[in-house]
């Protein structure tokens, strides 16, 4: 008898469950207010894009390709003591830095050259434009950027051939052609002529 009741039991609790699932899937197809605030609420999205475009993305990590990782500090060829992925800033004087540790300083840093890069070209410039600009600024610095871009038939002229014809020119470090800067501003010369029609953000 006991048996026989608590299957009864187990039998209404089912029938019960299934029928309160059946009401609520009626309630809710039956109830456009639910589906229009669904809609609205996929029609109010927002898009979220990534902090950095992929020809950012590149130009780091060739950027660390060319630099290469020192996890202690070293003499450049250019015979400036570094650090990391060519860091040559206060954290020299550290004795060791983790890869992440370098990564993220190489990232701070880069930011901080494209701003010199948004700030210096007067010109408009797509994302790989952008980029190549990047990696030359961190690796020669302000002044020479400033050479680059500025005076009459460069870049800020509106000569954009002018960076194809000029920037190969910077590979040198104490007066001697180094194959290593040769390859570099060849690799950032295939990144300025990128098929990138995305003008870049200031």
């Amino acid at each position: 008898m006991k048996a026989l009741t608590l299957i009864l039991i187990l039998i209404a609790i089912i029938v019960y469950s299934f029928s309160v699932t059946e009401l609520s899937v009626v309630e809710y197809r039956s109830t456009p207010k639910s589906i229009k605030q669904s809609e609205e609420k996929v029609s109010n999205a927002v898009l979220v894009y990534p902090k950095y475009s992929y020809e950012w993305i590149m130009m780091v990590e060739g950027v660390k390709k060319f630099e290469g990782f020192y996890s202690r500090p070293y003499i450049c060829p250019a015979g400036v003591k570094t650090i990391g992925y060519g860091h040559t800033g206060k954290e020299v004087n550290r004795s060791y830095i983790s890869e992440y540790e370098a990564t993220e300083l190489l990232q701070q840093e880069l930011e901080v050259c494209r701003d010199i890069v948004l700030s210096s070209v007067k010109v408009p410039l797509t994302e790989a434009q952008l980029a190549a600009l990047t990696s030359f600024t961190f690796n020669l610095g302000r002044g020479s950027l400033y050479k680059l871009v500025s005076g009459k038939g460069r870049l800020n002229s509106g000569n954009y051939e002018s960076i194809e014809n000029i920037l190969p020119l910077y590979r040198k470090a104490d007066g001697k052609i180094l194959r290593g800067l040769v390859k570099r501003r060849a690799w950032e010369l295939d990144l300025w002529k990128a098929n990138d029609n995305l003008i870049a953000q200031n």
